[in-house]
């Protein structure tokens, strides 16, 4: 364990393998491997751009993801889940719960969904009515 936060064992190692067997975890979670784009959050600085990742996993209250850069236990982010059309599927803000080296370089990071997901409603704008000169009584 370090300072910072919950180093998880590398995934598809033995204490991986039993830890996630171990019968703690309280939600079900679904191995699924989906596209998301996530961000700092807030974002504050230019170079906090949209980073991209992939799940391995999925439960009600957070995910597993596969990403590049390496981001600090306990940041926030917003992430955006993507069906496989490319439609976004769930769109939150995260706390990074744990962050594991992966085996190809790159890092394991678990996130705890902290706004549940909620439906994005999307502004229609629509052209005003020209009023006619003549109007009928």
């Amino acid at each position: 364990m370090s300072a910072a936060g919950i180093q998880r064992p590398p995934f598809g190692s033995e204490a991986a393998q039993s830890s996630a067997g171990s019968g703690t975890r309280r939600e079900p979670r679904e191995t699924l491997v989906r596209h998301v784009e996530y961000c700092p959050f807030p974002r504050a600085k230019s170079d906090q751009y949209l980073r991209v990742g992939f799940t391995r996993d999925l439960s009600p209250s957070g995910m597993c993801a596969h990403v590049d850069t390496p981001e600090r236990v306990g940041s926030l982010l917003r992430v955006t889940l993507r069906h496989v059309d490319g439609r976004p599927k769930l769109e939150s803000i995260a706390r990074i719960a744990w962050s594991s080296p992966a085996a190809d370089g790159g890092l394991w990071i678990g996130l705890s969904l902290l706004e549940p997901a909620r439906p994005r409603a999307i502004p229609v704008r629509r052209k005003p009515r020209a009023v006619s000169s003549v109007e009928v009584a």
